[in-house]
C-alpha cells in the first residue's frame, strides 16, 4: 500500500515517500502515514528558551500555527477515508511559539485528531512491554528492542498496548477513528539501521492490513496482500475524487469568507454606527496598526501610525448641526484618549456609514481655512483593506492637522 513517513531525515526507503511537517503536503495518495513529532523541534528554526522550554523564532512560529491547522486536517481526511496514522510519541510535550504580544505554549501533537484526550507526559527513557494481544504483541516482539518509550498517556478511549517495562504507565496505543486508525507507539532508538527501519515499516503495513481486517492477510507477519490491477485503479481514482472534493471544499470556504467579507466590512459604507466601529477596528487591525477602543466617545478608534497616535472620529449628523467647527468637535472628541495616553494625538475625520454622503456634503463646507483636517471615508478604508494596502494612512494624515494635547 501507499506509504508516507513524515520527518525521517536520511532514510529513503523503496516505495516510500518523504514527506515534512514543515512542507504541507496532500494524503491523497496514501493508505499509511507514519509521523515523528520530535521532529518540529529541528525543521523548524529556534529561538532561546523560555521558562525552559524551547521556542521557536518568530518566523517560524507564525508557519507552525498554519502548518498544525493544515495538517490536523489533512490527517483527519486521512482518517476519513480509511488510512491508517502512526504517530511516534516524543520524549517532550510542549515547545514555545510566538504571538505578537507573548510565548505561547503548544502541545507538539496538536495536529493529532482527537489529541486532548490522549495525555501525555515525558517520563524516564525506558524500554518497553506489550501486555495485548494479536496483532499487536507479534509486532512489539520482533521490534520491540528498536522503541525506547520516553513518554507515557493517560489512554481516555483509546486502547494500551504497550507499557514501559519497570511500571504501569501507557507508553503505546490503538484507536479506531472510523473508518480509520490511530497508532501511537513510543520513538525509535537513534542506533536503528535503515534496513531494520524498512523491516518495520514492512511490518507497519501488514499490522494496518490486519487491523482493517483484511482477509488476504494470510497468518504470519511480513505476507503482503496481492494488489490486483482493479484495486490499484480503484485507489487511484478515489485518491483523484478526494483531491477534487477538497478542491471544491476550499473553493466554497473562499466563496463563504469572501461573501462574509462583504457583508461586514460593507458596514463601512452602510452601516450602523457600531458597524462602522467594529469594521474600523478589523480592517485597520488586519493592516498592521496598533489599534484600541473603549476610551470617550464609542464613536472613537486610537490606532498608532509611523509613531502617531491617531484617532478616527466618526462624524454624525448631530455634529454637523452644532455649528461649532469641525476642528473644534474633533478636539473635543479626541481629548479623552489624549489625556488617557498623556501624549498628543492627531484627530482624524471619519466619515462612514448609512449616512455618510449626507454628512460628507455638508461637513466639507464647515472646514476653516486656517486649520487642517485629515479626512478618511468608509469607502477608502474598504478599498484599503481589499487591496491590503498598507500605505493608505500616509495619504489621508495631513501633516498640518493640529494635534489634540493632554489636558494639563
Amino acid at each position: 500500500m501507499p506509504i508516507a513517513l513524515i520527518d525521517f531525515p536520511n532514510t529513503p526507503l523503496q516505495g516510500v515517500s518523504p514527506l515534512s511537517f514543515a512542507d504541507p503536503a496532500s494524503l491523497n495518495e496514501f493508505d499509511l502515514v507514519v509521523w515523528r513529532p520530535a521532529a518540529i523541534a529541528s525543521v523548524y528554526s529556534r529561538d532561546d528558551s523560555f521558562e525552559g522550554t524551547p521556542v521557536l523564532d518568530v518566523r517560524d512560529s507564525q508557519r507552525v500555527f498554519t502548518h498544525i491547522r493544515y495538517w490536523r486536517t489533512e490527517f483527519e481526511e486521512f482518517l476519513a477515508r480509511g488510512g491508517t496514522l502512526v504517530m511516534l510519541a516524543p520524549g517532550f510535550t510542549r515547545m514555545g511559539l510566538h504571538t505578537v504580544q507573548d510565548v505561547v505554549p503548544f502541545d507538539v501533537i496538536e495536529a493529532l485528531p482527537g489529541y486532548r484526550n490522549l495525555h501525555h507526559e515525558a517520563c524516564k527513557p525506558s524500554a518497553l512491554r506489550c501486555d495485548a494481544g494479536e496483532p499487536f504483541r507479534r509486532f512489539f516482539d520482533t521490534f520491540g528492542e528498536h522503541f525506547v518509550a520516553s513518554a507515557t498517556f493517560t489512554s481516555g478511549e483509546a486502547q494500551a498496548i504497550a507499557s514501559v517495562s519497570d511500571g504501569d504507565g501507557i507508553c503505546a496505543v490503538y484507536e479506531y477513528h472510523h473508518p480509520g486508525r490511530v497508532l501511537v507507539i513510543p520513538e525509535l532508538r537513534e542506533t536503528i539501521s535503515p534496513s531494520t527501519l524498512a523491516k518495520m515499516v514492512d511490518a507497519l503495513d501488514d499490522l494496518s492490513a490486519r487491523l482493517r481486517l483484511d482477509a488476504r492477510v494470510s497468518g504470519y507477519v511480513g505476507a503482503r496482500p496481492v494488489v490486483t490491477e482493479r484495486e490499484r485503479a480503484l485507489r487511484q481514482e478515489l485518491a483523484e475524487t478526494s483531491q477534487k472534493r477538497r478542491a471544491l471544499q476550499a473553493t466554497e470556504a473562499a466563496l463563504l469568507k469572501e461573501l462574509s467579507d462583504i457583508a461586514f466590512f460593507g458596514q463601512l459604507e452602510h452601516g450602523d454606527r457600531v458597524g462602522v466601529i467594529n469594521a474600523a477596528l478589523q480592517v485597520l487591525h488586519a493592516l498592521g496598526a496598533y489599534v484600541q477602543h473603549g476610551i470617550g466617545s464609542t464613536g472613537t478608534v486610537m490606532f498608532e501610525h509611523m509613531g502617531h497616535a491617531c484617532v478616527l472620529v466618526l462624524l454624525e449628523e448631530a455634529d454637523i448641526s452644532r455649528g461649532q467647527g469641525l476642528p473644534k468637535i474633533l478636539r473635543e472628541k479626541s481629548q479623552p484618549w489624549a489625556n488617557e495616553l498623556n501624549r498628543e494625538v492627531v484627530p482624524i475625520a471619519f466619515i462612514a456609514g448609512a449616512n455618510s454622503e449626507e454628512i460628507l456634503r455638508h461637513a466639507k463646507p464647515q472646514s476653516t481655512s486656517s486649520e487642517s483636517i485629515s479626512w478618511l471615508t468608509g469607502a477608502t478604508l474598504q478599498l484599503a483593506y481589499k487591496e491590503r494596502n498598507f500605505d493608505f494612512l500616509d495619504d489621508v494624515r495631513a501633516k498640518e492637522t493640529a494635534p489634540t494635547y493632554p489636558a494639563r
